[in-house]
């Protein structure tokens, strides 16, 4: 999923590439000339070069021990992918980005906090991408730079390009996203508050997204 959002680039960093199987992978598909997988631990990194190694591909990937972008010299990069963790920590990397041109972004969570840093910082989501693995579900994003849209709520936690295309997989991500809302809001118990008030405003706007299925 990570890799169908890459473009076509010269130079492309792997921020928290942790084993390099995407940096790996999108070497042997040449969808980059170069591909820098970086990682703040030296332990990931190593593995890293072990498996880099292993598949032959020392010639078009390095390894480098950079804490978010601090090793990646202004411009190298035309794209950077920074996936697999939580949205809160990609806005924080993206806070010294270094002059790339496109950005494939994967959070585990805080997908709203992400998407309105997106679009409060000159952000433009250009695509969206949902996938399954076992009985998780995942969301990864293409954002470039430019004047974005304002969000709604709904928006941003599914993702606006996902709502306006409605590919394979996206009622059963709703599905997913709305039993996490009833998870909290059960936790929460009966008590009203303007934070349960959030919830079963944004459970009201999943469900009104699942009746467009059965149309």
């Amino acid at each position: 999923m990570i890799a169908s959002l890459v473009p076509r680039c010269s130079t492309l960093c792997d921020i928290g590439t942790d084993h390099a199987y995407v940096a790996i992978y999108l070497a042997k598909k040449e969808i980059a000339d170069k591909i820098i997988a970086a990682d703040i631990k030296k332990g990931p990194l190593l593995q890293a070069w072990k498996n880099i190694d292993a598949f032959n591909m020392g010639d078009k990937v390095e390894t480098r021990l950079s804490d978010g972008f601090a090793q990646i010299a202004d411009g190298e990069a035309e794209c950077a992918i920074i996936a697999g963790m939580g949205g809160e920590t990609i806005a924080e990397i993206l806070e010294n980005e270094k002059g790339c041109k496109y950005f494939v972004l994967q959070m585990q969570t805080a997908h709203k906090h992400l998407r309105e840093y997106l679009c409060t910082h000159e952000y433009v989501i250009e695509k969206e991408a949902v996938c399954r693995e076992g009985n998780k579900m995942y969301t990864a994003l293409l954002a470039t730079r430019g004047n974005s849209p304002k969000l709604t709520d709904v928006q941003k936690e599914i993702g606006p390009c996902l709502i306006a295309s409605t590919p394979p997989l996206f009622y059963d991500y709703v599905r997913y996203r709305l039993y996490e809302i009833n998870s909290i809001l059960e936790k929460m118990g009966a008590v009203m508050s303007e934070k349960r008030k959030q919830y079963e405003n944004l459970k009201l706007e999943y469900e009104k997204l699942l009746e467009g299925e059965s149309r």
